[in-house]
C-alpha cells in the first residue's frame, strides 16, 4: 500500500498536497466513497478486497491504508459507507454485505439475487441493490432475508434511495421510481437512448443526476408530478467520454449540489456547475478509464477511482 504525489501538485488546504495518489488494489478500483463525515475512505474493485483508507492530512502518515475487508467471492461492484464506522457492499458474487469497518468483520450477508450485483445505495437505515437478474432489492441489516423486491424484464446497473424512494435504471435506459411505502411505481421517464450507467440523487432529493453509457449525462427532476408540457428530463452535460468498453462510470453531486462530477472512459474526470452545466474542471490525473467519482462531505476535495488500480485526491 502507497501514497504519491500528483507531479506539479502544491501544499494543499486541508491534505498534505493538493493531490494524493493511493495505490493498493490488484485491479480496477470500481467504487470508492467518503465515510459521512470524511476522516475515511473506502474503496472496492476487482481485486475482491475493500480497503479502507485515512485521509491522508499527514505527510508523515506512510501508510494511510489502514484496513482490508475480506469476505466477497467477486469483484466489489459498489460499496457505501452505512455510518462512520459500517459499509454496505455489493459483488459479481451476487451477494450483498453488511460490513462492521472498525473490527473488519462481515455482519450479515444477502444472497437473494441470481445474478452480479450493478450497484448499491443506503439510506434511513435501508439498503438497496440492483443486478443483471433485473432485481431491486430493498435490505433492513436487522432482518435475515430481503425486504422487499422490485422486478423488472431488464439488466439493472444503476440505483438510489431517499427516505421514501429507490430510483433504477439499466439497459432498458428508462429510469423509475419506486414508492417504498406503497411498493409501486411511483413514475418513469427516459432519459436518453443508451443504457444508464449511473444515478446520483442530489442531497435535497430534488434532482437525479443520470449518465448513460455513451457518455450522455442529464440531470432529472424526482417530482412526484410534473406540470403538464413540462420535461422532467434537463439539458445534456457535454465532456463526458463514452465508449466501447461499457464501463459503469459513474456520477455525483458535491455536498452542496452546486457541483456535479463524472467519471469518464478515458483518463479523465469532469466536473460542471450543477446550475450552469458550465464545465469548471477536467482533471487528467489517471492512466486509464475513471469509474467513480466522489465529493468531501465538507471540504472541497474530490476523490477519483480507476481501471489504473489507483484512486486520487484532489482539492478543487
Amino acid at each position: 500500500m502507497s501514497t504519491h504525489l500528483v507531479k506539479n501538485g502544491g501544499s494543499g488546504n486541508v491534505l498534505y498536497n493538493e493531490a494524493v495518489v493511493f495505490s493498493g488494489h490488484e485491479g480496477a478500483v470500481l467504487s470508492a466513497q467518503f465515510s459521512p463525515f470524511g476522516d475515511n475512505i473506502a474503496s472496492g474493485g476487482m481485486d475482491r478486497d475493500i480497503l479502507l483508507w485515512k485521509l491522508p492530512i499527514d505527510p508523515e502518515e506512510e501508510l494511510p491504508n489502514y484496513g482490508i475487508l475480506h469476505g466477497h467471492k467477486g469483484a466489489i461492484t459498489s460499496l457505501r459507507w452505512t455510518s462512520e464506522y459500517g459499509l454496505f457492499s455489493g459483488s459479481s458474487d451476487t451477494t450483498v454485505a453488511f460490513w462492521d469497518a472498525e473490527t473488519g468483520t462481515k455482519k450479515r450477508v444477502g444472497k437473494s439475487h441470481s445474478a452480479i450485483v450493478n450497484d448499491c445505495a443506503y439510506t434511513s437505515q435501508l439498503g438497496f441493490s440492483v443486478g443483471d437478474d433485473g432485481d431491486a432489492i430493498v435490505w433492513d441489516e436487522r432482518e435475515k432475508n430481503e425486504v422487499h423486491k422490485f422486478q423488472s424484464e431488464y439488466p439493472l446497473m444503476a440505483c438510489e434511495a431517499s427516505r421514501d424512494t429507490i430510483y433504477v435504471s439499466g439497459i432498458d435506459s428508462y429510469i423509475r421510481a419506486y414508492d417504498l411505502k406503497t411498493r409501486k411505481l411511483a413514475w418513469k421517464t427516459q432519459a436518453f437512448m443508451a443504457p444508464t450507467t449511473s444515478l446520483a440523487l442530489s442531497h435535497d432529493g430534488n434532482m437525479l443526476a443520470a449518465r448513460s453509457m455513451d457518455g450522455e449525462i442529464r440531470l432529472v427532476s424526482t417530482k412526484s408530478l410534473m406540470t403538464e408540457g413540462i420535461s422532467r428530463v434537463g439539458k445534456a452535460y457535454d465532456g463526458s467520454v463514452g465508449g466501447p468498453q461499457k464501463n459503469l462510470v459513474r456520477v455525483a453531486f458535491s455536498a452542496d449540489d452546486s457541483l456535479l462530477g463524472s467519471g469518464s472512459e478515458d483518463p479523465t474526470s469532469v466536473v460542471w456547475g450543477s446550475a450552469s452545466r458550465r464545465m469548471v474542471h477536467k482533471l487528467n490525473d489517471h492512466g486509464k478509464a475513471v469509474l467513480d467519482v466522489n465529493f468531501h462531505p465538507t471540504e472541497k476535495i474530490m476523490l477519483t477511482a480507476s481501471a489504473d488500480s489507483t484512486l486520487v485526491l484532489r482539492e478543487l
